[in-house]
């Protein structure tokens, strides 16, 4: 069977849209500078399947571990490496998501500071 022609089309656009997998995909590769080959082999399959891939909506919630075994055995790929790819995303933007905390926090008071001085002035 061939792929569509608008395949590859298809998983680009899906790199733009937060709940699906290729967005997901798309930032890991870019944090970990890999290519699209390298990225298809690190999760044992070909770039190809990796586009299917990618048009699938990101797993979470209770069902988390049941969507990414179906995900992976429907399209033949590594189950455990595609959960720990996207945990690590998920850590990730955690991580900055605290950190843009802190330094909004950390901006309002600076901010808070410099109108208190003002006031004395």
């Amino acid at each position: 069977m061939t792929n569509p022609d608008w395949l590859e089309a298809a998983a680009e656009r899906g790199a733009r849209v937060p709940e699906m997998l290729g967005s997901v995909f798309a930032w890991y590769r870019d944090l970990e500078d890999l290519s699209v080959l390298d990225f298809a082999r690190k999760l044992g399959c070909t770039v190809e399947t990796l586009h299917w891939v990618s048009l699938c909506r990101k797993p979470d919630g209770e069902s988390f571990s049941e969507h990414v075994n179906q995900i992976a055995e429907h399209f033949g790929i590594d189950a455990f490496e595609l959960s720990r790819i996207l945990r690590d995303m998920e850590a990730t933007a955690a991580l900055i998501a605290a950190e843009n905390s802190a330094i909004a926090s950390g901006e309002q008071t600076v901010l808070l500071a410099a109108r208190d001085r003002e006031k004395k002035s």
